[in-house]
């Protein structure tokens, strides 16, 4: 009793001190004002500022302000704004290994769509045709049509990266088809994407009168959009735009001069082409319509886009190939040069970029390997510390409350381990008396067996197995704590298989557990014997080669410790 109040005093002692470490151990991050280290605020700058937004993920990481597998979904999204792939597909992976994703079936599919889709931009095309297959069947699990359809897409750029055209059209056309005759207008919206990119793909393949086609159905789904809500204001005029634009285009290739009229007239009618953007969509019909001056117009209010910003860009090079052409077509030779030799320095540019963000990103995923160490490390340092806080300050609470209960279980323990203590001597004299007895038989038998040619099998096994066991115990054999089932066949006369057959029959065990119950019985008359002897000395005395074995295998048998044995005693 005293000693518990001892212990008492103790542990309120402990607890300001482990408050203190604890504190002490809080990031300096965990100062940043809460507002910044919240999923909206990064949201709302992730595109204009990456490197803040990256920045309070790492605090908001440091400081436990969201969830992990949250904060790893807003590095995909801040990396993929960033054009680094490897990261995103690094944080992504990661995710995915949550319980937080795992178990929820819905955020499982959408990051496995990501992960296909980073995958199929670094063309690592098995791998990300193997995401889309368990993608897509977690997809028909769940009914989400749109998600299906989505991967069956990327499964289709994967086989046009790959060079199979066949298989990749296949595919595209399995998009598709999935979300036709939908009434929910955002399939319907990823419908007109699909349908928007497969005639680009088919006119890049030179099959515009399919492509041509597939605009119409485009149109279809666009006319069934306009009459529904939900879809934002511009929407629809902007897919009517994009729509009418290629249109133009497709049929000027294919020598459909009036369809191709026609289709521009209705690109002109919306308001997307007088847009700073959506005007530029019409140029590839202007140009091979000769229409220069106008082409050039246009190009003009496109590139005041590109004032003050980044022209490091392949849509930068597309607008100055534009220009060329134009150019060229008016017969000015010398600005058309001016602007291929312009495209050739960007290209350049875009090279060396593209090779120093890649090193960039190679060096960044490296850093951020060693942090991840680094931060294991003190996460792990500071769960220890978290650990010994919160056992001082439930100590603290309940030792008091539990000190009476705890004194009245001793005793009631106390009581029983008295009881299993004579149960346990009781037991061993029973077990002597019946190897005494079993001796006795063993004599008397080993004289008959000059006449007997078959015993049975069972007493025969019984015989082996106590004649093994006599010889255990009388050499002592069994203190070897090295003893191995080597020893045991040479001792018994039985191959390794014959062996085990007969500890598990004779023993209900196997050879470690047969073993350690006989040591442990040997243990018991040293626990009473040697009363000055130690614990760890009565375990190696025994044959253990430590003293958590001993007690494991003491408890397994007699369902104590032999500290509360020796205690009872």
């Amino acid at each position: 009793m005293r000693n518990f109040c001892i212990w008492c005093v103790i542990c309120l002692t402990f607890l300001p001190i482990s408050g203190t470490i604890l504190a002490a151990n809080t990031p300096k991050s965990a100062q940043t004002t809460d507002s910044l280290l919240t999923e909206k605020h990064i949201r709302s700058i992730y595109l204009s500022m990456p490197d803040s937004a990256l920045h309070l993920l790492n605090e908001a990481e440091a400081s436990h302000r969201m969830p992990p597998f949250r904060i790893d979904i807003l590095r995909c999204m801040v990396y993929e704004s960033l054009g680094m792939y490897a990261l995103k597909e690094r944080y992504l992976r990661r995710v995915l290994t949550t319980d937080s994703v795992q178990t929820v079936p819905a955020r499982k599919l959408k990051m496995l769509t990501q992960l296909a889709a980073v995958l199929e931009r670094q063309n690592k095309y098995e791998e990300g045709i193997r995401i889309c297959s368990e993608a897509i069947g977690l997809a028909q699990a769940q009914e989400q049509k749109a998600m299906e359809s989505e991967l069956l897409f990327t499964i289709g750029r994967i086989y046009s990266g790959m060079q199979r055209r066949d298989e990749a059209l296949q595919y595209m056309y399995r998009s598709i088809d999935l979300l036709k005759g939908s009434d929910n207008v955002r399939e319907l919206a990823y419908l007109s994407t699909y349908y928007g990119d497969l005639s680009s793909y088919l006119n890049d393949s030179h099959r515009n009168g399919e492509a041509i086609k597939i605009c119409r159905q485009r149109l279809d789904v666009i006319h069934r959009m306009s009459g529904m809500s939900g879809p934002p204001p511009g929407y629809i005029d902007q897919q009517y735009g994009y729509l009418y634009s290629k249109l133009a285009w497709y049929y000027q290739q294919e020598g459909e001069t009036r369809k191709a009229a026609e289709a521009c007239r209705n690109y002109l009618a919306t308001a997307f082409s007088s847009s700073q953007v959506g005007q530029v969509e019409i140029v590839p019909y202007l140009l091979h319509n000769h229409q220069y001056h106008e082409a050039l117009q246009r190009l003009d209010n496109y590139a005041a886009i590109f004032q003050g910003a980044d022209t490091i860009s392949y849509n930068y090079t597309t607008l100055l190939s534009h220009y060329a052409q134009a150019y060229r077509g008016l017969g000015n030779q010398q600005p058309a040069n001016s602007y291929l030799q312009r495209i050739i320095h960007v290209n350049d540019h875009i090279y060396q970029r593209e090779k120093a963000s890649q090193a960039h990103e190679f060096a960044i995923l490296y850093q951020t390997q060693e942090k991840d160490m680094q931060i294991r490390e003190t996460q792990a340092e500071l769960k220890r510390q978290y650990i010994l806080f919160a056992a001082a300050s439930l100590v603290a609470l309940l030792l008091v409350i539990l000190l009476w209960e705890k004194h009245l279980n001793l005793r009631r323990t106390r009581e029983r381990n008295r009881i299993a203590v004579c149960q346990i001597d009781e037991l061993l004299a029973q077990k002597e008396e019946l190897r005494k007895a079993y001796a006795e038989i063993e004599k008397e038998e080993a004289e008959e067996k000059q006449a007997v040619v078959q015993e049975v099998k069972d007493e025969e096994n019984r015989l082996r197995f106590m004649q093994m066991e006599a010889s255990l115990i009388s050499g002592k054999l069994f203190l070897n704590p090295n003893m191995t089932r080597e020893d045991l066949m040479k001792i018994a006369g039985l191959s390794k298989n014959r062996l085990s057959a007969l500890l598990q029959e004779q023993a209900n065990d196997n050879l470690s557990g047969y073993l350690n119950r006989l040591r442990v019985e040997y243990s018991v008359a040293l626990l009473k014997e040697k009363d000055k002897f130690t614990i760890d000395a009565i375990a190696t005395l025994s044959g253990f080669n430590s003293r958590s074995a001993y007690y494991t295998a003491f408890n397994k048998v007699f369902h104590l410790s032999p500290a509360q044995y020796r205690d009872s005693l």
